[in-house]
């Protein structure tokens, strides 16, 4: 019975990763048999991937709110925990790219920067619809609201259940560089998450990652940065000091929650 209990345990916590990546095979074709070869486009691949991800997004807020009931979690935080939040997120985004930057990871794997690439080279708004605005949504609601809330009734332990969740999240990303980057961001967003008993305010933590890199991408601060000596790593510090500043503020809130 025992065993019987841990491999329940185990299949719904990998069930709603399946479903996504089942999903995620299978609309892209409906997509495709609808719409055409058009998609093949690189600003129109985003806006087919925005489609993708809205489409997804009410099967798994339908398991969500099931899991929400049976769990009864409720919602607390204030004006304090927003700014923390968004600054955070802005922070921790920042220094964990230009730290990445610097280091030997880059060019030792260096399939993140086609997946970069085929991301900026769309038009803004197609990369707002899919990075900041759908991704966010769909991302922290199969994550946060289901993954990690089903990993911490396994294994009876929030701390590890806060690891392995970002850990998944950062295998989810599929390549080294950005696995590292969506780890780091995932132990911030599961902070928010637990600390404040708020998707609403991890999928704003996420958002704000997401359009901050956006930003970045599109207009290129680090080469202005790399043009004065020392700027860059003291920029790189200190978003690193105030996204760890944030990161703690909510690890001590979690605390306070026991």
């Amino acid at each position: 019975m025992a065993e019987s209990g841990l491999v329940q345990k185990i299949w719904r916590i990998i069930f709603p990763i399946l479903l996504y990546e089942v999903l995620s095979m299978l609309y892209p074709e409906f997509l495709r048999i609808v719409l055409g070869e058009r998609q093949s486009e690189p600003t129109l691949a985003m806006w087919f991937l925005a489609i993708e991800n809205l489409l997804m997004l009410p099967v798994f807020w339908l398991l969500y709110q099931r899991e929400r009931r049976k769990h009864g979690r409720k919602a607390s935080f204030g004006g304090k925990d927003v700014f923390c939040v968004i600054l955070g997120s802005l922070c921790i985004s920042r220094g964990i790219n230009y730290f990445l930057a610097i280091t030997f990871l880059p060019e030792l794997f260096p399939g993140y920067r086609a997946v970069s690439e085929e991301i900026y080279d769309c038009g803004l708004w197609s990369q707002i619809a899919a990075t900041v605005v759908s991704a966010p949504l769909l991302e922290e609601v199969l994550m946060r609201g289901l993954v990690y809330e089903r990993l911490k009734e396994a294994a009876g332990n929030v701390r590890m259940a806060m690891i392995t969740s970002a850990l998944i999240f950062g295998l989810f990303h599929g390549n080294v560089v950005q696995g590292i980057y969506a780890f780091a961001m995932g132990l911030f967003f599961v902070q928010v998450y637990e600390a404040c008993g708020s998707l609403a305010l991890a999928v704003l933590a996420h958002i704000a990652a997401n359009t901050v890199s956006v930003l970045a991408g599109q207009y290129s601060w680090t080469g202005r940065l790399n043009g004065i000596p020392g700027v860059y790593y003291l920029v790189t510090a200190c978003f690193l000091m105030a996204g760890l500043f944030c990161w703690r503020y909510f690890w001590l809130r979690n605390g306070e929650r026991g």
